[in-house]
C-alpha cells in the first residue's frame, strides 16, 4: 500500500507537534524502515492495568546476577535468552580461561560493561577495557586473560548468521564509525605469562558444536601462528569512536544506530548525543508496537562512571507486538542530551527464557514506574 490516508486530528509531520491531548504511536513494520502509520491516542498505550501472558515485558539487574564462570574458570557464561538465530549470555570471569574455545554453531560478539583484559587467540592477542565489543568469526580459538583486581562483567552474544557490518548506502564510509578504528590482534613477540597449559603439560581446545561440548588436545600450545593474512580476524569496537547520526528537527530511528547485523538480527549502540532542539520536534520517541522484533535494551552508563539515567546492566525484553515506549517522568523531562550509552537487541524469532533468568527476574517488572509510568 503505497497511499497515506488520513482520518482525524493528526500531526502534519509525524514525530512533531503532536496535537493536543493525544499521544502518538508508531505502527510500523520490519522495525521504523516499513509500511508505517501513525495513530494519536486520547491515553499513553504503555497505561495498562496489567499484562498476562507471555507477551509482558521483563527485565533483569545483569549487575546482580550470579553467574558460574565467576567462580569456575572452566565455566562458560551463563545462557539468559535464546532463539534459533541467537544466545544472550552474561559473564563475570575472574580468572583466564584454562583452555581455548572454539564456538562451531556461530560468531561471538562480547561487550565489556565493566573490567579489562586480553583476548589470546589464533591471530595473536587484543587488549579489551569497558565499553568495548570484541567481534571473534565463527571457529575462531581464544581465551579471554581478564585482569586482576576489578570487577568483570561482559555480555555475550552468539549469532548463527555472521556478525557483519550494515550497509551504510548513502551515509557514506563514516558513520557510525570509520572502519579504520577497527583493532585487530597482534602476534605477541612472546607467549603470555598466564598459560593454558595443564597439569598433564597439555593444552586442550573446547570445541562446541550443535550445542554439545568435543575436547581436542595438544603438546604444544594451538595459538602456535606465527604469521596470518586475510580479511577474517576477530576485531575490537570502542563505543567512545561510534558518532551517532543526530537531527534537529525529528527523533532518529534506532535502526539508524545499528552497529551489527547478524541475517535479519540488529545489534545496536546508541551514544550520548544531542536531543532535537527544534520547538516543535518530540524530544523522545513515540509510543510503537515493534510487531517484527523482540526488543532488549541495556542501558551501559557514561565513559567516565557518571550515575546518570536508569542504572548500567538494567535489561528490559519487550516482545514483539506488545505496546513499548516512554514512561511519563520521561515525557515530563525536557532534556536536551542522551547522556548514557545504550545497548539494543531485535531479533526476528520470538527470544525464550531460561532459568537463570527466571531466577533473576524483576518480580512484576511490567507493573514498574521504571517501564510504564
Amino acid at each position: 500500500m503505497f497511499a497515506k490516508h488520513v482520518q482525524g486530528r493528526i500531526a502534519r509531520q509525524a514525530h512533531s507537534a503532536v496535537p493536543e491531548g493525544t499521544y502518538e504511536e508508531h505502527h510500523a513494520r520490519r522495525g521504523f524502515e516499513g509500511e508505517v502509520s501513525q495513530l494519536y491516542h486520547a491515553h499513553p498505550t504503555t497505561d495498562w492495568l496489567r499484562v498476562e501472558g507471555p507477551i509482558r515485558p521483563r527485565g533483569i539487574q545483569l549487575t546482580d546476577l550470579m553467574t558460574a564462570d565467576a567462580s569456575d574458570p572452566r565455566a562458560l557464561p551463563t545462557l539468559l535468552m535464546f532463539n534459533d538465530d541467537i544466545k544472550i549470555s552474561v559473564s563475570k570471569r575472574s580468572a583466564a580461561m584454562p583452555y581455548y574455545f572454539r564456538n562451531a554453531d556461530g560468531d561471538t560478539l562480547l561487550l565489556a560493561q565493566s573490567g579489562s583484559g586480553t583476548l589470546v587467540c589464533d591471530y595473536g592477542t587484543l587488549a579489551y577495557g569497558p565499553l568495548e565489543y570484541l567481534v571473534i568469526p565463527k571457529g575462531t580459538s581464544y581465551r579471554l586473560v581478564p585482569d586482576e583486581g576489578v570487577e568483570h562483567l561482559t555480555y555475550v552474544v552468539e549469532t548463527r548468521e555472521p556478525v557483519a557490518l550494515p550497509d551504510r548506502g548513502l551515509l557514506g564510509h563514516f558513520l557510525p564509525f570509520d572502519r579504520g578504528v577497527l583493532d585487530v590482534p597482534q602476534l605477541a613477540p612472546q607467549p603470555m605469562d598466564i598459560s593454558a597449559e595443564n597439569a598433564d603439560g597439555e593444552w586442550e581446545v573446547l570445541v562446541k558444536r550443535d550445542g554439545e561440548l568435543s575436547s581436542i588436545f595438544y603438546a604444544f600450545d594451538p595459538a602456535d601462528v606465527e604469521g596470518w593474512t586475510g580479511s577474517l580476524a576477530p576485531f575490537r569496537l570502542r563505543l567512545a569512536d561510534v558518532r551517532p547520526l543526530t537531527s534537529q528537527r525529528l527523533d532518529v530511528p534506532p535502526m539508524t544506530h545499528a552497529t551489527f547485523q547478524s541475517g535479519q538480527n540488529w545489534i545496536v549502540t546508541m551514544a550520548p548525543r544531542p536531543m532535537q532542539s527544534a520547538e516543535d520536534a518530540e524530544r523522545a520517541q513515540p509510543y510503537h508496537r515493534n510487531v517484527d522484533y523482540d526488543e532488549v535494551i541495556v542501558p551501559l552508563g557514561t565513559h567516565d562512571g557518571r550515575r546518570v539515567g536508569p542504572p548500567p546492566g538494567l535489561m528490559s525484553v519487550t516482545p514483539g507486538g506488545m505496546n513499548h515506549g516512554p514512561n511519563q517522568a520521561r515525557l515530563a523531562a525536557a532534556r536536551d542530551r542522551l547522556p548514557i550509552y545504550v545497548w539494543n537487541i531485535d531479533t526476528a524469532r520470538p527470544l525464550h527464557y531460561t532459568d537463570a533468568f527466571a531466577a533473576g527476574e524483576i518480580p512484576d517488572f511490567a507493573q514498574r514506574e521504571s517501564f510504564r509510568g
